[in-house]
């Protein structure tokens, strides 16, 4: 009797002590978490839930707003990311009382397309004034001839195409002490020429100049950068054949972006990269396959097909190959109509590459009141041909007649302006 009451005691205190063991409530705090970023451009982060007794808690991560939710599991949790830009990652603990969650912002940087398009001036003098070709902190055709390390590039907030440069003047200073010079490009001696460049950031000094060291410099001062961008341009006489260009950007301490940088003959800058021209998809950029919206193919279909490869601006160009000498409308390309003022003078334009065919312009083929600009002959570099027209309507159709001689060549960048 005794032993059952002895054992009947220790069974009730067993009991009492692994119930209340089982019911001790530990108690829920705040998330917390590590981020580990990959070393270079990817997408690839590693999180860890580092909160106290996370084991005890059902716990899940959101790592895009929007996204999915992912359990979390006992060790640390990948995550790769299909797009660049400011990202919000949040760990939510939830216990049977409460939940709590903890947010951390990252910003994802993705290196860019192997073969990354957009539009350009093809009329600028300088080689990659869109900095878009290069690796890592060099830009080819630029040299940095001082403050090297204060000059990296910019992949989240370039103006045209994929990169621009970064400059970080830490402290006040000269400027050139802070110098990026294009490479040589060909001027006429006595010539006007127009350099512009496109900036963003703290308000610093910057100026243009040429041929650094070289001599017969010459100096554009001084253009304050505000923090939206702007373009700042200054129209010199060339004095030697070749000329470098130079921005100087080490005067003043702060931290700004430059982009587009160009320099073309006379005396304004011109706008940014884009089919601005009363034509539309004249950079033929829209379509698909060998069809190009807003133009038609009225003879010599089967001639004319897209070229995705040797472009002059963009990512697509119409390729022409007529197989045999014949009339200039066997092979006719027309604008949809846009509209002019009647009387107004208007300049067309088109830039050509290949065989030495001959080509010319056309307006309202069919309809009436026709003119004519002939003949053009390509070369094997892109070169551009343009034509001066009063119009004779309220709208009009442009068209690129090309038949008349045998031959392969390409297309891009057509443009109808007002003069």
């Amino acid at each position: 009797m005794k032993t059952t009451k002895i054992l009947s005691f220790l069974c009730l205190s067993l009991a009492f002590w692994s119930c209340s063991d089982d019911d001790a409530v530990i108690e829920l705090t705040q998330p917390q978490f590590t981020v580990t970023a990959p070393e270079g451009e990817s997408g690839l982060f590693t999180f860890e839930n580092t909160t106290p007794n996370k084991g005890e808690f059902y716990n899940f991560w959101e790592f895009e707003v929007g996204g999915p939710k992912v359990i979390d599991q006992d060790g640390p949790v990948t995550y790769e990311y299909s797009s660049s830009g400011d990202k919000t990652v949040t760990l939510t603990m939830v216990s049977s009382l409460t939940n709590m969650k903890t947010s951390q912002n990252i910003t994802v940087t993705l290196p860019p397309p192997a073969d990354i398009r957009y539009l350009i001036n093809p009329e600028s003098l300088l080689g990659n004034g869109y900095f878009g070709e290069g690796e890592g902190n060099d830009f080819t055709n630029w040299s940095k001839n001082n403050g090297a390390d204060r000059m990296t590039e910019e992949r989240s907030e370039p103006l045209v195409g994929s990169r621009a440069i970064k400059v970080n003047n830490e402290v006040d200073g000269n400027e050139w002490e802070t110098q990026l010079v294009s490479d040589a490009f060909p001027t006429v001696d006595g010539e006007k020429y127009t350099a512009s460049v496109w900036i963003k950031g703290s308000a610093v000094s910057i100026r243009f100049s040429t041929n650094p060291g070289v001599g017969g410099d010459q100096y554009a001062g001084n253009y304050t950068p505000t923090a939206d961008w702007t373009q700042y341009s200054w129209t010199f006489t060339a004095n030697s054949a070749t000329t470098l260009l130079a921005l100087d950007m080490g005067k003043t301490k702060g931290t700004f972006i430059i982009d587009a940088v160009e320099v073309v003959p006379g005396e304004t800058a011109l706008p940014l990269p884009s089919n601005d021209s009363a034509l539309l998809n004249g950079d033929l950029e829209n379509g698909e396959g060998d069809d190009f919206a807003n133009w038609n193919q009225n003879n010599g279909t089967d001639r004319m097909t897209q070229e995705t490869v040797d472009v002059l601006s963009g990512s697509r160009a119409l390729k022409v190959n007529n197989g045999v000498d014949g009339n200039e409308w066997e092979t006719q390309f027309v604008s949809d109509a846009f509209d002019v003022e009647d009387g107004a003078s208007y300049t067309a334009s088109v830039w050509i590459k290949g065989d030495p065919v001959e080509i010319r312009f056309s307006t309202n083929p069919g309809l009436g009141g026709e003119q004519y600009a002939g003949n053009y002959t390509a070369t094997a570099d892109w070169t551009k041909y343009s034509w001066e027209f009063n119009a004779n309507s309220a709208s009009m159709t442009l068209a690129l007649d090309m038949g008349k001689t045998k031959g392969t060549f390409l297309i891009d960048a057509i443009k109808v302006v007002k003069n």
